[in-house]
């Protein structure tokens, strides 16, 4: 519909730019241009001055336009016609070759073919060229091609907490990575820590780049999982105090770390969920203090590789 738009109104803005421009520019090319221009000039409208370069340039000008002309004109009045009439059952064999051999092609052998199940567009070349091999085989591997059927891998938001931003590898040696430094300052337990992180994984949901899902999700904002976690244990069980209802967001700093251990673990047994490298959540050290935290989104964009 826009090209259609578009293809009408070029037409109409051309139809319009030929009838107004093109007479004016017609009066003006014989009115004053051709005064200009001498060598537009027939021979005898023109003052004779050997003196004079212009002159001399516009005779060789002349001289070599109507040296062109004349090769033309010999060319197709003569040259064409003989080699067409000379020729002419020869061009009428070689373009029934074309013909038949053009019809075999798309008739008997490789012959097209409608869509099928496998391959929704027309076949063109042979299976085997690298053409219909990309429509049958390898636009299954771009995820881009994927996208239309459903496949859709949103490309994930991931921020990290903890972690020096310091980049202490060999310069000249690429492949020296460095060592992770962690941020001693860095205290995910203490309550103001607690909120803010809550307060950040709110907005951030509300944001228009962060993909909206009705799928429960444990691992996107972990402190909502845990919060969530924490007010569904119900307290009349002496084990499980002071990890459960009756402590209140934001949790004290004991209660914080020894609880969100109790809840991974317990996440992991009833939904699978594992806390590993790869999985976003809070990092452990070695002596199981949370050094770092890892929070991944979903967005709205999708990879197009």
């Amino acid at each position: 519909r826009c090209f259609g738009v578009y293809a009408g109104t070029a037409i109409l803005v051309n139809y319009l730019l030929m009838v107004t421009w093109l007479p004016a520019v017609v009066v003006l090319h014989e009115r004053y241009l051709l005064n200009i221009f001498t060598c537009f000039k027939s021979p005898q409208q023109r003052p004779y001055n050997k003196k004079n370069c212009w002159n001399v340039m516009c005779e060789k000008v002349q001289e070599l336009l109507f040296t062109v002309s004349e090769a033309s004109r010999i060319f197709f009045e003569k040259v064409l016609p003989c080699i067409v009439i000379k020729f002419r059952y020869v061009w009428v064999f070689g373009f029934l070759a074309i013909t038949i051999g053009g019809a075999y092609i798309v008739c008997v052998n490789p012959k097209m073919k409608l869509p099928s199940l496998e391959l929704s567009e027309f076949q063109v070349f042979r299976s085997s060229h690298p053409f219909e091999r990309y429509d049958a085989e390898y636009k299954k591997m771009f995820i881009f091609e994927r996208v239309h059927h459903g496949e859709e891998l949103h490309m994930p938001i991931t921020i990290v907490w903890g972690i020096s931003p310091e980049d202490n590898g060999d310069p000249l040696n690429p492949k020296s990575k460095g060592k992770l430094k962690l941020d001693s300052s860095f205290n995910i337990a203490s309550p103001a820590s607690q909120q803010w992180i809550l307060n950040f994984c709110q907005k951030l949901k509300n944001q228009t780049f962060y993909y909206q899902t009705d799928e429960q999700d444990f691992t996107s904002c972990f402190i909502e999982t845990f919060k969530q976690w924490m007010e569904n244990q119900d307290c009349d069980e002496p084990s499980l105090y002071p990890c459960c209802s009756q402590s209140g967001f934001p949790y004290k700093q004991e209660v914080f770390e020894l609880c969100i251990k109790r809840a991974i673990m317990e996440l992991e047994r009833s939904t699978g969920y594992h806390l590993d490298s790869k999985t976003p959540g809070p990092r452990f050290d070695i002596n199981d203090t949370i050094r770092a935290v890892v929070l991944e989104f979903k967005s709205a964009y999708l990879f197009t590789f």
